[in-house]
């Protein structure tokens, strides 16, 4: 009896082994947007995996239509449904939904109804499945949920100590480096991984001073900017003062840029060679000065004094501004502003878009007034000889008009005059008319007293 249960236990394994080897199974996966604000697009993934080759499948994703309205999706339906077969078979197989949020709250993503079948013998495969919870949020909410650390967690110089000792509050510090040190690398840590960092890495040092902004960006957009500045000891420094500000001689031509027209160069100073830039056509010998925050700017040196040399680089012409007392009919002197530096020069009226700069043409040497027009942002040669053409023209003109206006004026006071006189005549003669016609008259009065007197006499 014994041996009749193994030999049944045996065969009821060998039966049931193979049948449980072959059972499929698979997943069915949803996956996509985790967080959306109301009115953005949600990104819902559907696949469906399996350990064997897939023959068919019938999928339906079950969504909240309150909260989720479908925009698009590569079903074959063009709906929730997701139902085909394969050729050949598949191992897997991916939808992508999208939606519109309406409004806020949480809802999930889930295939309601699943089902898959072997390629091989069309037995069903077993599938497990998982959905995908999404939260709707208003803008402002989502706002609210950004993190605001702008903290950094560290901050060093490879190689290098700085000062004081790091501190996330401390927003400023410094470093001492070799003279021979060409560049530094900046490392820092974030306090928090959803914010982001800006100035650090390998940065290029010079002698002088150098300074260096981090600035750390919190998730919400909230800055925080901490200062490095790393002193490149210079063993023999050339301080000069400029404007009553000291600034440092550059030691290094590659820190400098030759402008238009000029070539490299070196000169004295302080029994050091210094890189330097000549033109034959300004006669300008131009050097590097630095000042205190380690930004260097063009001076021309001269009998061991410095003018800071300024460029106005238009379309066809470079020119540099001179200072110059000529004067000029019709303009007054003033200021103008060309990228954001403030020049001398002439203008006509207060907001005339043209105006005449003294200069010198690097690249020629012409030397006198330039036209600028402020709305294109370029300059031409002032051609004098025509305006003082044009100026002789206005004034001939001028003094044309006013003798015009004079003949006129002359004309009408002697018409004036004139038709005075003629009034005065005729005035006269009907004063004379009217005392000849008294005389008349009285002579006429006087006849009948007479006569009346003779027959007086006559009757006597």
């Amino acid at each position: 009896m014994k041996r009749i249960k193994i030999i049944f236990v045996s065969i009821l394994t060998f039966i049931l082994i193979p049948c449980i080897a072959s059972a499929a199974s698979g997943s069915v996966r949803v996956t996509g947007t985790s967080q959306a604000v109301i009115g953005n697009t949600v990104t819902a993934t559907v696949t469906l995996s399996s350990d064997t080759s897939i023959g068919s499948w019938n999928l339906s994703l079950n969504y909240d239509k309150s909260f989720l309205q479908l925009i698009s999706t590569d079903s074959e339906g063009g709906g929730n449904r997701m139902v085909n077969s394969s050729a050949t078979g598949i191992r897997s197989k991916s939808y992508t939904f999208k939606f519109k949020a309406l409004k806020k709250g949480s809802t999930t993503v889930s295939v309601s109804s699943y089902e898959a079948y072997a390629f091989s013998d069309l037995s069903e495969i077993s599938l497990s499945s998982s959905g995908k919870t999404i939260k709707i949020l208003t803008q402002a909410e989502l706002e609210a949920s950004y993190s605001k650390d702008n903290n950094l967690k560290s901050l060093s110089i490879e190689g290098f100590e700085i000062t004081p000792e790091f501190s996330k509050d401390i927003l400023e510090y410094s470093a001492v480096v070799p003279e021979d040190t060409k560049e530094i690398k900046i490392n820092a840590t974030l306090s928090d991984s959803r914010a982001s960092v800006s100035g650090i890495g390998v940065k290029e040092v010079e002698q002088g001073s150098n300074a260096f902004e981090i600035v750390v960006r919190a998730e919400n957009g909230a800055e925080k900017k901490y200062k490095l500045t790393v002193e490149v000891k210079d063993s023999n420094p050339i301080v000069v003062k400029v404007d009553n500000k000291d600034l440092s001689v550059v030691k290094i031509k590659d820190k400098l840029e030759a402008p238009t027209a000029y070539t490299e160069t070196t000169v004295k100073i302080s029994d050091t060679d210094i890189p330097a830039f000549y033109s034959e056509i300004t006669k300008f010998t131009l050097v590097g000065l630095k000042d205190e925050e380690g930004n260097i700017e063009l001076y021309i040196y001269k009998d061991g004094k410095y003018t800071k040399y300024n460029e106005l680089v238009f379309d066809k012409v470079t020119l540099y501004p001179k200072d110059t007392n000529k004067e000029l009919d019709g303009y007054t002197k003033t200021k103008i502003e060309i990228k954001g530096v403030e020049y001398n020069a002439y203008k006509t009226t207060k907001n005339s878009r043209f105006a005449l700069i003294y200069g010198i043409n690097v690249e020629n040497g012409e030397e006198g007034f330039y036209l600028y027009d402020k709305k294109t942002n370029t300059v031409t040669m002032y051609d004098s000889e025509m305006i003082d053409i044009l100026q002789n023209k206005v004034t001939t003109y001028s003094y044309i008009i006013i003798g015009l206006l004079s003949a006129l004026v002359l004309l009408f006071i002697i018409l004036i005059v004139s038709l005075k006189k003629k009034g005065n005549k005729k005035k006269a003669k009907y004063e004379i008319f009217e005392e000849k016609e008294e005389q008349e008259n009285n002579i006429i009065e006087e006849k009948p007293k007479k006569k009346k007197k003779k027959k007086d006499d006559f009757l006597d």
